[in-house]
């Protein structure tokens, strides 16, 4: 698998804050794209479980841009500790390409 690659995973507490997101990540060329799917979360948090709608953003981007990812989606988030994850991946040559040639 292309160490390269990653999908980033961030969530976000409203669509507009996902959407800010997003728009910053792609219009920047740190990812490539995005998808924003909605959802209901449980988490604990400050010693009880919270129930609330999140927005997670799905992105595909190079691994050399994470910490520019990290600092530019905290700069928007309204979270004390917004989710920013990575993954390795891999996929088609086509996709591949298209994420190389879209990112900065």
């Amino acid at each position: 698998m292309p160490e390269e690659f990653c999908q980033v995973l961030v969530s976000a507490t409203s669509q507009e804050e996902a959407n800010q997101i997003s728009d910053a990540l792609v219009t920047k060329k740190r990812v490539a794209g995005s998808l924003i799917l909605k959802g209901p979360s449980r988490y604990w948090w400050k010693e009880k479980i919270v129930e609330k709608e999140y927005y997670n953003i799905q992105a595909f981007s190079l691994t050399k841009n994470k910490a520019v990812i990290i600092a530019e989606v905290k700069k928007i988030h309204s979270d004390d500790c917004p989710i920013i994850a990575f993954f390795a991946m891999d996929g088609n040559k086509e996709f591949l390409d298209w994420v190389k040639e879209s990112v900065v």
